[in-house]
């Protein structure tokens, strides 16, 4: 019995090491330098993992960067002099970026500059019931230690994925922890979409004076990701473009700047640059940061000091030359990313 009992304690110890050596190699909550093994970082849970990552250096960074999937996109690099820290998550709402901000600047983030996406979700009544905050984050206080959360099976898991190169999506953080498209992510096929109606609620930009209010002393740039022209349409056709628009011009009201990249233009009404309608590929999403930065460029749009009527008759406009084929809709070139 005794002979059976250290045989079992060993092998525990054993799998219980192994554990642990393989999530500390691969670093799935990114408490270290990410994936030693592929360099590739996946997004597992990056509702943990960016916490835990901006708590290597919480001094270092001027400029915090808030959204959803579609602001992951935007390449910190490329708004140099600021440092910025982006701090986006997939499916992430504003009530969950409120909470984040209180948090960061529990742990003594001041920034000059934030960044954040306004994607029109945030506006659905139904948005803040569809919310996911860790304890840690609602309580502002320090994520779980490395070695407790290495030690689960769900780390384990991931562990497992990310050095068989295994994502739920068809991007990856690299050694940077900048968002990578994978050029072979696919194309998208505008005749698969079919939206339904919904309500949005101007009011709603309320949210956003909220969060603003956590660093009043910086300059708050809002933008809208950009999304198919087909999207748009539907938009229009389910009768949801009206409040759309409202709520989006109410947000310019709210924040110091405002960018619509959704606007219909070439670059949304081409499929190839996108794999979802939602989500971009590498060279679109460099273009964005870009404008983001202050480069001059005529993709997106710049809501702050438009008339609500002149918004929305550019909508318009840019709907009617989509519809008729006046823009011959071409590819955004750029270099290939592995």
């Amino acid at each position: 019995m005794d002979r059976y009992l250290k045989h079992w304690a060993v092998a525990t110890a054993a799998l219980v090491l192994g554990v642990l050596a393989l999530n500390m190699l691969v670093d799935p909550l990114w408490y270290g330098r990410g994936n030693r093994l592929t360099r590739r970082n996946y997004e597992f849970n990056e509702r943990v993992s960016k916490p835990n990552l901006f708590l290597q250096e919480p001094s270092r960074y001027d400029c915090i960067i808030l959204g959803s999937s579609t602001s992951t996109i935007i390449h910190p690099s490329l708004l140099e002099p600021h440092r910025c820290f982006n701090f986006a998550f997939s499916a992430g709402k504003v009530s969950e970026f409120i909470a984040y901000a209180h948090w960061l600047r529990a742990q003594g983030a001041r920034p000059s500059l934030v960044i954040v996406g306004t994607d029109y979700v945030n506006f659905d009544p139904r948005a803040d019931t569809l919310v996911d905050v860790p304890d840690f984050i609602a309580k502002k206080e320090a994520p779980p230690p490395r070695w407790k959360s290495y030690l689960s099976l769900d780390a384990f898991l991931w562990s497992v994925l990310a050095a068989a190169g295994q994502s739920p999506y068809p991007k990856f953080y690299d050694e940077r922890f900048e968002v990578v498209v994978h050029p072979d992510a696919g194309t998208f096929n505008p005749d698969a979409l079919k939206l339904g109606p919904r309500t949005l609620d101007p009011a709603r930009a309320s949210r956003f004076a909220e969060l603003r209010a956590v660093f009043p002393e910086a300059h708050w740039v809002g933008w809208m990701p950009p999304v198919s022209a087909w999207h748009i349409s539907e938009l229009e056709r389910t009768g949801t473009l009206p409040g759309y628009l409202r709520s989006l011009h109410a947000v310019s009201s709210v924040l110091d700047e405002v960018y619509d990249f959704a606007v219909p233009s070439e670059v949304t009404a081409e499929p190839e640059n996108t794999y979802d309608g939602r989500h971009y590929h590498n060279a679109v999403n460099a273009r964005v940061t870009g404008r983001l930065a202050g480069k001059e460029d005529t993709f997106g749009v710049r809501v702050s000091g438009l008339t609500f009527e002149a918004y929305e008759a550019l909508y318009q406009e840019r709907l009617r030359a989509f519809r008729e084929g006046a823009s011959p809709p071409v590819p955004v070139s750029g270099p290939s990313t592995p």
